[in-house]
């Protein structure tokens, strides 16, 4: 009578680990289809931070392309005013020459009018 109980037991145990097994089984192909079910996605999205990242560095290089271009654009201009200030400097230089020489002839003539008697006249 013992062995049968010593019998039924293994086979009651080996039933528990059986079932166990099988649970284990199915959690794992669970598992594996929804790790499945997840590598698309995630291959997706690896494409897409990859198309994004492109898309950033052609950003960055129009960027420094604009960045350049105006840049050199305002050094142009830079250039193109200093020539004027130059050019209207040189021109005010000279006219301010023109307008001391006129003064100076005006006081010589007022000098030499001053000596004549048609000076002492007109006042």
């Amino acid at each position: 009578m013992s062995k049968e109980v010593i019998d039924q037991n293994k086979l009651i145990q080996t039933r528990g680990r059986a079932r166990k097994a099988s649970r284990s089984r199915d959690m794992l192909t669970a598992l594996e289809n929804r790790m499945g079910n997840l590598e698309e996605p995630v291959g997706n999205m690896k494409k897409t931070l990859e198309l994004v990242e492109g898309r950033t560095d052609e950003f960055d290089t129009i960027k420094e392309q604009l960045r350049e271009f105006v840049l050199d654009s305002l050094g142009a201009n830079v250039e193109k005013m200093n020539g004027l200030v130059n050019f209207t400097a040189e021109k005010l230089a000279e006219m301010d020459d023109t307008l001391e020489d006129i003064v100076l002839d005006m006081k010589k003539e007022i000098q030499k009018l001053k000596g004549s008697s048609q000076f002492t006249k007109l006042l």
